[in-house]
C-alpha cells in the first residue's frame, strides 16, 4: 500500500529552514476597486506565507486583498518548507487612495430613467447665496420659464463603472438650451436677459464624487456630488464656469425626484435645480387638452378676428381694440383699452369654417393669461347664426400673470356650421392685455393623452393618525419583547428554487430588510414573516394599521395577518407600493376567516416581484380589538351635552376675505343629537374664517385615553373643514385636522385612543369646526357625537 508522501522523513532540519535573503514579490494595486494582488513564484520545496495587517492570510502563490476603506496597509511574506518558516520577513506597504462607497442603491434611483426639470413644482429653478439651498433670491413659479427651451430637455444616467457611467443630454423638440445672461460659450453673450442657444444633444460621462462643501456659515462637511465631464450641457446653464466644470451637490435623490445645487466657484451665487423622472402626465386642469394633437380640430386653422368695444355703453370704440390685436398659430393677444362695466362691452370673436355635428360629444379647452385680474369672462362656442351654442359661460375669472385654463369635457354636440368662438372681457377694470392660446376642440372619443379629472374620485388618502404607544396596541408587546416572536424567510428565484434570504433588522417599532439578488417575479417568491405568540378571538373584530416604505416601486406587496395554520386569517391583501412614498395601510373590523380562535398570530409580508436591492422599511404596526362607537352607549359623555345635563354654549366667528368679522353671524340650533347651522353670506375663503364651536364643561384627564366620533353632513361640497377637539386653552387638543366633505354624503370622523397633546388635564372641552372656504348658504348638520373614555 502506498501513499503520496516522501518515502522517508527523518524530522525537521534546522539547517534547512528557508531564507528570504535575495527574495522579492510583486504587488499591484487597483485604485478603482481598492484591490491589491500580490504574487510570488517560490523555489521548489518552498511556499509563501502571506501576512496582511498582522493576520496570516494565505499560503497560495497569489493572494488578493480588498477593502473599501481608504488607507495604507502592510503585507508581509515569509517562506516556509517542511523544515519550518524563515526567520526573516519581506515587508511592503500599499495604499488605497479613497474610500469606496457602495452606490448601488443610488444607481437604482437615478439610472436608466429620463429626468427633466420639474416645471409644475414651485421652486424648480432658483438661486440664492452660496452655501445655501439656493432659494432665497429667486424661486421659479410653476411653468415660470415656459417660453424658453428648458422644460422639454431630457437627461439620462447609466452605470458602467463603480460610481458612474454615461450621461446623455437631449435638447428636446426645439433643440434649444436655456442659458443665463452673461454666458459666452456659444458667442451669444447677452448681458441683459437669459437666452436660448442651439447647443445640441450630447453624450458625456458622469460620476458620484465626495467633495468638501462649505455652507453659508463657513462650516465644511463632506457631501455627495454629481460630477459631469468638463464642458457638458445641462437643461439650464447658469455660467461659463458651470459648463466648464459641472458639479452639483445632491440635496435629494429618490426614485422620482432629484434636487441639485450648483455653487459658483467664486461663491457669489448658488443655483437650484429640481428634476423629476415621474411620468409626464398632462392634466387638463393644468395644461388643457393637447393643442398640438392631430385630434385637435382647431389645429391649422387661421381664424378671422373681429371685435366690439363699447365701454359703459357710451361711444363705440371698436377700432381701438382692433388696433391692439396680434394673432397667429393658435396664439392671440387682444388689448381692452379701458375699463368696462358690463358683459358684452369688450367682445373678441374668432370666425372659422369648422363644422360640428349633433350626435358627437366634444372636448374643449383654452388658456388665458391677462396682465390684470378680470372676473366674469365669457366663453361661447357657437356658429355664425349665433342661434345655438354648445358652450356659453360667463364666470371665468382671470388672475394677473397666471395661466388660467378653461375646459369642458364630453359636451353634447350640436349641428354648428362655421364655428365661431366668442370671448367677452366686459368686466375689465382698466386697460388690460389678454393672451388667448392653445384652443382645442376635439371629438371626445379621441384620446390625446390628457388626463381628465373628476372621474372616479379616490377620497381622502389614509394618514398615519393612530397612537402607536397606546395601551390598546397589542403589537407593541411584540416590538418591546414582552410577547415572544421570531423571524422566518423563504425567498426563491423565478424557477421556485430557494435562494439566500435577507436578514431583517428590528429596532423599536421598525423592521428593515433589503431584497436579495435573484428574487423571483411572482407572488410568494419573497416571503418574510414575524411569528408571534399573540392570540386573537373568533368572537371579536380587530383593527390593523402599519406603514411600509420602499426605495423602489413594488408591483405588489402581500400583507397577510393569519393564524399559525395560515388559512384562518384576519387580512390577506396585495398592494402596490410607490418608491419613496409611505404606504399607509389601515384595515378595520377584521375577523378571523375560519371562525376559530387564533393561538399564535403570524404577520406575513411577500415581496415577490420587487426589484433586487430594494430597501424596505415596515413600521408603526398597530393591532387592536375593534372599538364600536355607539351614540346611545351609556358611557358616551357627550350625551350629557346634548340632553343639557352638562352645560354648553355655541360660539361663532365668521369673517370675510379681509378678516373683518361679519355682522350676520349664523345661529345654530340643537335638536336631540343634531346641531344645525347655515353658513352666512360673505364668509371668506380661508381657514379660520368660518368658525363654529361648542363649548362644554366636560373634562378630560391627561393620563387617560379617549374615543371620539362625529358625523357631519352638508348640502354642498365643503372642502377642508377643520375639526378640532381641544381644551378651552386651544393648544391642549386631542385632534386638529382638515377634512373634505362631499354634498349630501354623511362624513364620519373617528378618533380612537387619543390623549391630550400637552399632557395636562382639560377643564372644559371645546369642539371646533371651521368652514372657511365653503359655499355661503350651505346647510350643515353635526350629529351623533361620541366622547368616551377608552
Amino acid at each position: 500500500m502506498t501513499a503520496c508522501s516522501p518515502e522517508k522523513f527523518d524530522g525537521a532540519d534546522p539547517n534547512g529552514i528557508p531564507s528570504v535573503s535575495g527574495v522579492d514579490f510583486n504587488i499591484s494595486v487597483d485604485q478603482e476597486t481598492n484591490q491589491m494582488i500580490a504574487n510570488y513564484t517560490p523555489q521548489p520545496g518552498t511556499y509563501p506565507i502571506w501576512i496582511i495587517n498582522g493576520n496570516t492570510y494565505s499560503t497560495l502563490q497569489e493572494v488578493g486583498f480588498q477593502n473599501p476603506e481608504a488607507g495604507t496597509y502592510t503585507i508581509d511574506m515569509k517562506l516556509g518548507n517542511r523544515n519550518g518558516f524563515s526567520q526573516g520577513v519581506i515587508s511592503k506597504t500599499f495604499t488605497f487612495n479613497e474610500t469606496k462607497i457602495d452606490y448601488s442603491a443610488d444607481f437604482r434611483r437615478i439610472c436608466d430613467k429620463e429626468w427633466r426639470i420639474a416645471n409644475k413644482e414651485q421652486g424648480h429653478l432658483g438661486c440664492g447665496p452660496a452655501g445655501t439651498a439656493a432659494t432665497e433670491w429667486w424661486s421659479a413659479a410653476p411653468n415660470d420659464k415656459k417660453d424658453f427651451g428648458v422644460y422639454d430637455d431630457r437627461i439620462t444616467f447609466t452605470a458602467t463603472t463603480r460610481k458612474g457611467g454615461s450621461y446623455t443630454y437631449n435638447a428636446g423638440a426645439d433643440g434649444n438650451t436655456y442659458v443665463n445672461k452673461g454666458v459666452t460659450k456659444w458667442n451669444t453673450q447677452n448681458d441683459n436677459a437669459d437666452v436660448d442657444v442651439a447647443v445640441g444633444n450630447q453624450t458625456s460621462s458622469w460620476s458620484f464624487e465626495i467633495y468638501d462643501w462649505e455652507d453659508a456659515e463657513g462650516n465644511v462637511t463632506k457631501q455627495t456630488y454629481i460630477q459631469l465631464a468638463d464642458n457638458t450641457a445641462f437643461p439650464y446653464i447658469s455660467s461659463d464656469a458651470q459648463y466648464e466644470n459641472p458639479k452639483f451637490r445632491i440635496e435629494t435623490l429618490t426614485a422620482t425626484k432629484l434636487v441639485l445645487v450648483y455653487d459658483a466657484p467664486d461663491r457669489g451665487i448658488a443655483w437650484r435645480y429640481i428634476l423629476t423622472s415621474a411620468p409626464d402626465e398632462r392634466l387638463v386642469e393644468e395644461q388643457g387638452f393637447d393643442a398640438n394633437s392631430d385630434f385637435n380640430l382647431w389645429k391649422g386653422i387661421t381664424p378671422n378676428a373681429t371685435f366690439y368695444f363699447n365701454p359703459g355703453w357710451g361711444t363705440e370704440r371698436t377700432g381701438e381694440m382692433e388696433a391692439g390685436y396680434t394673432g397667429g398659430n393658435n396664439d392671440y393677444t387682444v388689448t381692452v383699452p379701458d375699463a368696462c362695466s358690463d358683459r358684452w362691452q369688450a367682445q373678441f370673436h374668432l370666425h372659422t369654417d369648422l363644422n360640428l355635428k349633433a350626435g358627437t360629444n366634444y372636448d374643449f379647452s383654452v388658456i388665458f393669461n391677462a396682465d390684470k385680474d378680470i372676473d366674469g369672462v365669457t366663453v361661447k362656442l357657437t356658429d355664425e347664426a349665433d342661434a345655438d351654442a354648445i358652450i356659453d359661460v360667463a364666470d371665468v375669472n382671470l388672475k394677473a400673470g397666471q395661466d388660467i385654463v378653461f375646459w369642458q369635457s364630453d359636451i353634447a354636440g350640436k349641428d354648428l356650421s362655421k364655428v365661431k368662438l366668442v370671448f367677452d372681457f366686459g368686466h375689465a377694470t382698466g386697460a388690460t392685455k389678454i393672451n388667448v392660446s392653445n384652443v382645442v376642440i376635439k371629438d371626445h372619443a379621441n384620446d390625446d393623452g390628457t388626463i381628465v379629472s373628476g372621474g372616479g374620485e379616490e377620497g381622502e388618502k389614509p394618514v398615519m393618525d393612530w397612537n402607536y404607544e397606546s395601551g390598546a396596541n397589542l403589537w407593541k408587546a411584540v416590538d418591546d419583547g414582552t410577547v415572544a416572536s421570531e423571524f422566518a424567510y423563504w425567498f426563491a428565484d423565478d424557477s421556485w428554487t430557494q435562494i439566500t434570504s435577507p436578514v431583517c433588522t428590528h429596532s423599536g417599532d421598525t423592521y428593515e430588510l433589503t431584497m436579495p439578488d435573484g428574487i423571483g417575479g411572482s407572488q410568494w417568491q419573497g416571503q418574510f414573516h414575524i411569528d408571534t405568540k399573540l392570540t386573537a378571538s373568533a368572537s371579536k373584530a380587530y383593527n390593523f394599521y402599519c406603514v411600509l416604505e420602499a426605495d423602489n416601486d413594488c408591483a405588489g406587496v402581500t400583507f397577510k395577518l393569519t393564524d399559525g395554520g395560515d388559512s384562518n386569517f384576519l387580512l390577506e391583501e396585495r398592494i402596490p407600493v410607490k418608491a419613496d412614498e409611505p404606504l399607509i395601510v389601515k384595515r378595520e373590523g377584521l375577523t378571523l376567516k375560519d371562525g376559530a380562535d387564533a393561538d399564535q398570530l403570524r404577520m406575513f409580508f411577500d415581496f415577490g416581484g420587487t426589484p433586487a436591492g430594494t430597501h424596505v422599511k415596515i413600521s408603526k404596526i398597530y393591532l387592536e380589538e375593534a372599538v364600536v362607537l355607539n351614540y346611545d352607549d351609556a358611557s358616551n359623555l357627550w350625551k350629557g351635552v346634548d340632553d343639557g345635563s352638562v352645560k354648553s354654549t355655541f360660539a361663532y366667528w365668521f369673517a370675510n376675505d379681509a378678516w373683518t368679522e361679519l355682522a350676520n353671524q349664523p345661529v345654530a340650533t340643537r335638536n336631540g343629537d343634531t346641531v344645525e347651522l347655515t353658513l352666512p353670506e360673505g364668509m371668506g375663503g380661508s381657514q379660520w374664517q368660518g368658525q363654529f364651536h361648542i363649548d362644554t364643561e366636560l373634562t378630560a384627564k391627561a393620563n387617560k385615553e379617549y374615543h371620539f366620533q362625529v358625523v357631519v353632513t352638508a348640502d354642498a361640497d365643503c372642502p377642508g373643514v377643520t375639526i378640532k377637539l381641544t381644551d378651552s386653552g386651544d393648544s391642549n387638543f386631542f385632534c386638529e385636522g382638515r377634512h373634505d366633505i362631499k354634498a349630501d354624503e354623511p362624513y364620519t370622523f373617528t378618533l380612537k385612543n387619543a390623549t391630550l397633546k400637552e399632557g395636562t388635564d382639560a377643564s372644559a372641552i371645546r369642539l371646533f369646526f371651521d368652514f372657511g372656504g365653503s359655499t355661503p348658504g350651505t346647510k350643515v348638520k353635526i350629529s351623533k357625537i361620541v366622547f368616551k373614555e377608552a
